[in-house]
């Protein structure tokens, strides 16, 4: 993998090469290890190590963005005077943000080199193992440990400099018996102690040995307790199509108008916050921006969303750091951090009556943003609640709801919260309890 060094000069070759014009530069070096299995057996363990640079070139209201993976000086250099002789015929846009110039230099190391001597390829393949071990020769697991680490450089013609190195570990598994039984489990993790393997895939082969001979119930309005992975999806595209500058601004966000106004339950906060040690560490965003702790949601009242700097210049504000490099989406929040209640998943699963039990969604999709209404379908693990204990499972079901209501109907957010997988990076979430949850469509499996 590059060095920071290495990187600079990257970074000091492009600004060099498009003296003139406005440049920005992120490279990005990663490193993957995955080890897949299917059908309870190990049939990929590889590692790959690959780096890219991403430049954005502008002058005036043009603008002009590419990638590429040559890094030798001379063919980075002539890439680099080709695109700026491009940017000449490009049509203009709008007037682009001034680029970064404070502070000049930021760098992170929040790497865990135990996390870094514990994944490695024969550890990751006895991980695995261990798992398989424990299975009965009727049912069958699917899954894979993933281990990432990132280094990110950044820099522009203003001479700042960004840096910052992690690392993290994911592990999923789905387990599944002959008659179509599943159960699922996923963690993500930045430190060994939290990144306990064994005890996820045990979750996901308790799922699988509950989720039998499911029972059919009718679409309908019901009391679900949503587990945090599926908190996690509903939320990560609620960042997609509400928590942005730019959502609001092109008045498709479900925030548009509200800010200041209670939208939400009481109980419900919502601040993005890459301080959170539970989230990814990353102080800068993909402009260079220094990234601010921003409170979206504060006891159910929208507060403020997140902007890269074209969405804050439109609106009159300063950039929050939220950058992504995608400018159709503006800002997005990447290190979502739910507050959590005072009861625990077990206690609230005990309280409850009469109700529903979800363990993630898939295929989910947002049907009109300006309402929040998303639809999706329910995935390894529905059960069925009565007199708080789970009586027997449930055949997957579609819901398609709006959250503007669902989270106005919130009875409980457990105290235990859990790393979820984001955009980049993850989320902190708890489960929820939320009462007339609205089921649209039924499924035979």
């Amino acid at each position: 993998m590059l060095s920071k060094e290495q990187a600079y000069a990257i970074i000091d070759q492009v600004v060099q090469a498009a003296e003139g014009v406005d440049v920005r530069v992120m490279v990005q070096a990663s490193g993957s290890g995955l080890t897949r299995f299917a059908n309870s057996e190990i049939h990929q363990n590889v590692f790959e190590d690959s780096v890219q640079v991403n430049v954005n070139l502008s002058q005036g209201k043009k603008r002009i963005n590419f990638s590429t993976a040559i890094l030798d000086e001379a063919g980075l250099k002539e890439t680099v005077r080709e695109m700026v002789q491009n940017l000449e015929f490009l049509p203009e846009g709008q007037e682009e943000p001034p680029l970064v110039s404070e502070p000049l230099l930021m760098e992170i190391v929040d790497f865990n080199d135990e996390l870094d001597a514990a994944c490695d390829v024969y550890k990751r393949a006895k991980l695995v193992k261990q798992c398989l071990d424990m299975l009965t020769p009727e049912y069958k697991a699917f899954g894979a440990v993933s281990y990432d680490t990132i280094q990110m450089a950044f820099g522009n013609s203003k001479g700042i400099k960004r840096f910052a190195r992690v690392n993290s570990a994911n592990f999923s598994a789905l387990i599944a018996d002959e008659q179509g039984g599943t159960g699922y489990a996923e963690i993500t993790s930045n430190t060994p102690q939290d990144f306990d393997v064994i005890a996820a895939f045990e979750r996901a082969y308790d799922k699988a040995k509950m989720n039998q001979n499911p029972m059919q119930i009718e679409p309908g309005a019901y009391t679900v307790i949503l587990e945090q992975a599926a908190v996690g999806d509903i939320l990560q595209y609620m960042s997609f199509i509400g928590f942005s500058g730019k959502s609001l601004q092109n008045q498709a966000s479900f925030l548009t108008g509200k800010l200041g106004e209670k939208v939400f339950d009481e109980q419900l906060t919502i601040v993005d916050d890459h301080t959170n040690p539970n989230t990814v560490s990353l102080p800068f965003d993909f402009e260079g921006t220094p990234r601010q702790k921003v409170t979206i949601i504060e006891k159910g009242v929208a507060k403020d969303v997140v902007h890269d700097m074209a969405s804050a210049q439109a609106a009159g504000v300063e950039s929050t750091g939220h950058s992504v490099n995608m400018p159709h989406f503006g800002g997005i929040p990447l290190n979502i951090v739910v507050e959590g209640g005072d009861k625990t998943l077990e206690d609230i699963v005990k309280e409850t009556d009469d109700g529903v039990l979800i363990t993630r969604f898939h295929y989910m999709n947002p049907v009109n943003p300006r309402e929040a209404m998303l639809t999706a379908l329910t995935r390894d693990g529905v059960f069925k609640i009565k007199d708080g204990k789970i009586v027997g499972a449930i055949k997957n079901m579609r819901f398609t709801d709006s959250m503007l209501r669902a989270l106005n109907s919130i009875e409980a957010i457990s105290s235990d919260r859990v790393r979820t997988r984001s955009f980049f990076g993850n989320y902190y979430v708890p489960a929820m309890k939320i009462k007339d949850f609205r089921f649209t469509g039924k499924t035979n499996a």
